[in-house]
């Protein structure tokens, strides 16, 4: 396949992909098996937490509809995102068929069950545990864990686990996540939601992040992190750092309603989900919506589109993914002037 008049980062080229890889970008006018006539072409966006869409979720493991919706989105790799949960029903996602038409997905994110009770959010305080190396073990497909660096043996745990370790839903302190850090941990879960704020004197784990220049996930839905505190999250930690998540969950692509999210009753109204008392319980946009979102709060749009492609590629070590050059997979999205999704190409195939 070739792409041809490619507009990729302002410069007008011509996209050559063989056995579902990028094998030339060129000057060079090539007939093409696609014209792109000057537009903007992007890679495939990298998700790394998202729980669901279109009335499904992570724990029902049943992921060919949602690799179906999710690709014809754009997101084209994905870490299927579960909830606090039981060893079973956790070993039932791990375990699960994986390898469908559209989104790639590229392991597992366990959010929790190893989590703070106070700082639990959305997620089902029965199942909450302290963190178990050897329950761990069981599970093959864990890319990344959230986890409450205060709790009994994280240190231990984060140091041994053998995946991307973040810090999340979790009540820790300065000199905790720092301790953590140091053991390993690279990542802040949702920055600013159910974790201690930043603050003068007790600057606690976001401070630490920013000190220690770990990657920081961020909801850019527009309802979890206002407009000034995501544009000073960018300042903070800058395209290579940042990572834009969506954090969808199951009515993520469905109308107003009532929803089950792991076990809980999520109520959606006007785009926002909540719990019955009013606590955010994930979002519904998809990653390209979050990532039109930084853009309309005055983020650059490559840098935007970095956030939610290459930078998570490289926390999760997806070194083929991410990026428009030779030898990356062609996973890539055209995108018209208006900012819409024409085309997705994942594996040098056209997929919308």
């Amino acid at each position: 396949m070739i792409i041809s008049n490619a507009n990729v980062k302002g410069k007008l080229v011509s996209i050559v992909i063989e056995n579902g890889s990028i094998t030339e970008i060129t000057d060079k006018v090539l007939a093409g098996d696609i014209d792109a006539n000057g537009r903007r072409v992007v890679p495939g966006m990298v998700e790394i937490h998202a729980h669901g869409c279109m009335g499904l979720d992570t724990m029902d493991a049943d992921f060919a509809p949602m690799c179906e919706y999710l690709g014809s989105k754009g997101t084209t790799s994905w870490l299927p995102t579960t909830m606090t949960m039981d060893y079973d029903s956790l070993k039932r996602v791990d375990e699960a068929k994986t390898d469908f038409p559209g989104t790639n997905i590229l392991g597992f994110h366990f959010e929790g069950p190893y989590i703070s009770h106070k700082q639990k959010g959305a997620q089902n305080e029965a199942y909450i545990k302290d963190p178990d190396l050897e329950g761990f073990k069981q599970f093959k497909n864990v890319k990344m864990i959230t986890m409450a660096p205060e709790l009994p043996g994280s240190m231990e745990f984060i140091e041994k686990c053998g995946c991307v370790v973040a810090i999340g839903h979790t009540s820790c302190d300065y000199a905790t996540a720092i301790e953590a850090i140091e053991q390993g941990a690279n990542c802040l879960t949702h920055t600013y939601n159910a974790m201690p704020g930043l603050h003068h004197r007790n600057p606690g784990p976001i401070a630490a992040a920013f000190e220690k220049q770990i990657y920081a996930q961020l909801i850019c839905d527009g309802f979890h992190v206002s407009k000034p505190m995501v544009l000073a999250t960018y300042k903070l930690f800058g395209s290579d750092r940042m990572v834009i998540i969506s954090d969808a969950i199951r009515p993520a692509g469905l109308g107003d309603g009532v929803y089950d999210s792991g076990g809980l009753e999520v109520h959606m109204k006007d785009g926002a989900a909540r719990l019955a008392d009013g606590t955010i319980a994930g979002s519904t946009a998809t990653l390209w919506q979050c990532v039109c979102k930084a853009v309309e709060f005055g983020i650059d749009f490559d840098e935007a589109v970095k956030m939610a492609t290459e930078t998570p590629s490289k926390l999760i070590g997806a070194d083929k993914k991410g990026r428009v050059e030779i030898g990356c997979d062609a996973d890539l999205l055209i995108i018209s002037d208006n900012m819409e999704i024409d085309n997705v190409i994942i594996g040098g195939e056209v997929f919308r």
